[in-house]
């Protein structure tokens, strides 16, 4: 059985100025607290995963505030809702998706490790696959993060609802605002880490109160950035992918220096040694990253939940009051 989002009567009709100030206050402080959590910390994978965590718990309380208010507006406040919410999860999908792509070529890259500490010393032939696999670029990317994520920031702007607006309906709107924005912006601090690049940026309007603590995030991935750049051309922000990048390369210059010795014991020794060293960093690698596609596809199916849930409450409003009757049988002499 379900209740009807705007029937009359609900609680947030019933609630004053004071009241959806209070509210909204409240809402913006358990989005505010979690933030400053996670903004001391360098970018990992781990704290990647604790801020996707962040933004399914923000949509839940999304979900619940709304519930909670029970919108007395017309449905414009619903369709607003869907047509964002469908551009969240199409963001998860193109980062899980991202994922898998960066899994797929480091899991290829073990291959090399294979080669290179199987039991005796390696052919020629092995040490050449080897260096070719390890030198192998990661490819194209799959599909345009960048271009969702913002087509999600420039979808949630602060465009008028058709019709009276009411004081609840705009608290609800202005939640899932905050939440969408969110997302956006954590969305884009996964594609430049992932992507080793800070391209990516989400300016999150200053009504928010916690937006503080996102340029406070923002500016700790550029600090870390710059450090990065200090050692490789390129920017990186991800620690793992620091370490297994500088792996890779000491690898690479052992496996030249045994070419160049003609394969002597002790340089062999050597490159099996920083093998044994990069394989591992790429298995702890491997092992963040699909926490963090777990952790995506669970924010997925959150939202998917949410807009099950919504879409079965406006179908059960359509059939509220009596059901039409059914057609009498034509009989045969009819």
């Amino acid at each position: 059985m379900y209740t009807r989002l705007s029937s009359p009567g609900d609680k947030g009709a019933r609630l004053t100025a004071e009241e959806l100030e209070s509210i909204s206050s409240s809402f913006d402080e358990s989005v505010r607290s979690p933030l400053w959590g996670l903004s001391p910390a360098s970018a990992s994978l781990p704290w990647l995963f604790s801020a996707v965590d962040v933004l399914a718990t923000a949509h839940s309380a999304v979900r619940s505030l709304i519930y909670e208010l029970k919108s007395d507006g017309d449905d414009s406040l619903f369709s607003w809702y869907l047509d964002n919410s469908v551009k969240v999860l199409d963001v998860c999908n193109c980062m899980s998706s991202e994922i898998e792509r960066l899994c797929l070529h480091h899991l290829d890259r073990r291959m090399a490790m294979k080669l290179i500490c199987s039991e005796g010393s390696p052919s020629e032939e092995e040490i050449h696959q080897a260096r070719d696999l390890l030198a192998a670029s990661e490819g194209e990317s799959v599909g345009d993060i960048e271009k969702l994520i913002r087509d999600l920031a420039s979808s949630i702007g602060m465009a008028a609802l058709r019709g009276k607006v009411l004081p609840v309906d705009r608290v609800v709107r202005r939640a899932v605002q905050a939440v969408n924005f969110l997302t956006a912006f954590i969305a884009g601090v996964i594609s430049s880490a992932l992507r080793s690049s800070l391209g990516m940026v989400v300016c999150v309007p200053e009504e928010f109160p916690w937006g503080d603590a996102v340029r406070a995030i923002e500016w700790k991935m550029i600090v870390e950035s710059r450090r990065g750049e200090e050692t490789d051309r390129r920017m990186r922000v991800l620690r793992e992918l620091d370490d297994v990048e500088a792996r890779r390369r000491h690898v690479l210059e052992a496996i030249d220096e045994v070419v160049a010795s003609g394969g002597g014991g002790e340089v062999v020794e050597r490159l099996r040694e920083v093998a044994a060293g990069l394989e591992k960093a790429t298995n702890e690698m491997l092992k963040g990253l699909y926490q963090l596609r777990d952790g995506l596809t669970e924010l997925f199916l959150r939202v998917t939940k949410i807009r099950k849930e919504m879409v079965d409450e406006f179908r059960a409003s359509l059939w509220e009051g009596p059901l039409p009757k059914k057609p009498s049988k034509i009989g045969k002499n009819d």
